[in-house]
This record gives C-alpha cells, structure tokens and sequence, in this order.
C-alpha cells in the first residue's frame, strides 16, 4: 500500500514539472515595435525639408530680422527712453516719508539732429604712385580738420582710418575719390538723436537728486541717517559720471566722422585677412554650425508643422469616410 501511493506521488510530481516545462516553451517574448523603413524615411524627409526651409527663412528669404538687429546694435548705456518716461520720487530711509528726491527733468536739450556717419573707400591708384597718393590721403585729412587715426601699408598697399568733422564728411570724400578710381565705397549714417536727448535728461535727473541728497546730508541727525544718504550720494554721482562718460564718447562719435580708406596700385591683388587653421577655432567653428543647423531644422519645422496638421486631419476625415462606405 505504501508502495502504491509513493508511486502516485511521484507520477503527480512528474506531472507537475511536466505541465511547468509546457508553460514555460509555450511562452513568447513581448512583440518589440520597430519602425518601418517607410517611417523612418518620412521623418527624415521632414527633418531635411525643415532644414532647408528654416536655412532659407534665416538668409531673409521669408522675412527679415533687421530690426532685431539694429535693436541689438545700439550703444550701450543709451537706451534710457524707459528711465526717462516716469520718474518717480524716492524715499531714503531713515530720514522719514516726506523726505523724499523728486527728479526734475525739466526741458530737454535743443532738438539737434545727432548722427554717426562713417564710410568705407576702396580706391585704385596708377602704378608707382602708393607714396605719393597716400601722403595726399593723410594730406586730406589734415586739410579738413582731421586726422590719421590709424595706417599701415605693405607691398604698394595700405589703409588709413581717417577722422575728419562731421561737417566736411562730403567734402573729405569728395577729395579721396579723386586719388584714383573707386573700386568700393560704402556710406552709413545712424542717428543717435533720442540717445542723446536721453541722455541729457538722466544727466539733468541724476544731477538734480545730489543737490537734493546733499541738503538732505546737512539734515541728517544720526549716524545711520548720514551713512544712509552718503551710499546713495555716492551711487548718484557715479551714475553722473558714466552719463557724461556716454556723452562725450556720443559727441566724440557724432561731431568726427570716420572713413576707412584702403588704397593698391593697379596690379596689385587686395589682401585678403586668411584665418590661420587652429584646433579650437575648429571646435568653435563645428559648435556654431551645429547650432546653426539645429536652429534651421526648428524654424522649418515652425512652417511645416501646420501644414502636416492639416494633412494629418485630412487623412482622419478620408479614412472615417471610407469606413462608413457599405461594402
């Protein structure tokens, strides 16, 4: 008897590993998704038209960024038009709420046009004429009132940064054309007008504000109260300074223009600047055109990807219709 169920138990036993081995080999491993040929050359083709698409929207050819750009290009310091809008009474502390610095911008200074004007002149002399022809340019220049800010010459070459009063711009020009021929000219005039104005204004404001800080100084009856009112007088008179630091670097730009000359003798190739090949100008150069491709590919995909959203509805309407159609 104890034979038989030793035998049952383990025929049971057999069984059991059995039935395991059978569920273990009738198991599959999960289906992995992997993306058809098709997809991947869909997305890829997207990725190429966005690339193209935002590298022709960058070089203008769908609108220009110019404005962003003259933005960027202003003077630093000179953007005060929002200092200037509301000028707000300030309280120093410690010497009570009715104490307080009112700026007087008063009236602003007389509405004269205030603009840089610089040039850049490429001119072609006769053969074995360099030495005169460039002493005449610095000649020029002092016949106007100017001066040579700069020169340097090398094989029957050379430029000259000349700067002359704004007023004889035209005529200095007018001079310098007539050493040779123009092979390259090139003329530019930013106006800095509200700059300036504005910055008369803060000028007047900040100015106003030390007389203000120094009564206040002469009233000050505690040792905070004076330390208080002379950290705000010194904040003060230097932003006095670099107000007038930027008027003056204005004047110096606007009342001198500027006129980069470069002058060859017929033959003579113009120099051309080759940037010397380096390992970390090459890093420098591979990061910036990565950026640049990248910032490409997302202005392509911010034309192209309404339009894949139209013809993703499109093909949603298509395909519910066509399973509605009766057999």
């Amino acid at each position: 008897m104890a034979t038989t169920i030793e035998y049952l138990n383990a025929v049971h036993g057999d069984l059991l590993d059995a039935a395991k081995r059978e569920a273990r080999a009738g198991r599959r491993p999960p289906a992995r998704w992997v993306p058809s040929t098709g997809m991947v050359a869909a997305v890829v083709g997207v990725l190429v038209a966005a690339g193209l698409i935002g590298l022709i929207a960058r070089s203008d050819g769908f609108g220009s960024d110019d404005a962003g750009q003259r933005a960027a290009g202003r003077p630093s310091g000179t953007g005060a038009t929002g200092a200037t809008a509301g000028v707000l009474p300030e309280t120093v502390p410690g010497l009570g709420s009715d104490q307080t610095i009112h700026g007087n911008a008063g009236q602003g200074p007389p509405a004269v046009s205030r603009v840089i004007r610089t040039a850049e002149l490429s001119v072609v002399i006769p053969r074995d004429a360099f030495d005169e022809r460039f002493g005449e340019a610095v000649d020029v220049a002092e016949e106007q009132g100017g001066f040579v800010a700069d020169s340097q010459s090398r094989n029957r070459s050379g430029s000259l940064t000349l700067r002359v009063p704004a007023a004889n711009f035209d005529q200095t020009l007018h001079a310098l054309r007539a050493l040779g021929t123009v092979e390259v000219e090139s003329v530019h005039g930013e106006d800095v007008t509200a700059d300036y104005i504005d910055l008369h204004a803060n000028l007047r404001i900040a100015r106003a504000r030390r007389e203000v800080l120094l009564g206040l100084m002469a009233d000050a009856v505690s040792i905070e109260q004076t330390i208080r009112v002379q950290n705000a007088l010194d904040e003060t008179q230097l932003r006095i300074e670099q107000l007038q630091g930027q008027l003056r670097l204005l004047d110096d730009r606007t009342s001198l223009a500027t006129i980069d000359l470069r002058l060859r003798e017929q033959g003579v190739e113009p120099e051309s600047q080759v940037e010397r090949a380096s390992i970390p100008n090459a890093f420098e150069r591979a990061a910036a055109g990565f950026v640049g491709v990248i910032a490409a590919i997302v202005i392509g995909l911010g034309y192209l990807i309404p339009f894949l959203l139209i013809g993703l509805a499109a093909w949603f309407v298509v395909s519910r219709l066509r399973r509605r159609r009766p057999v």
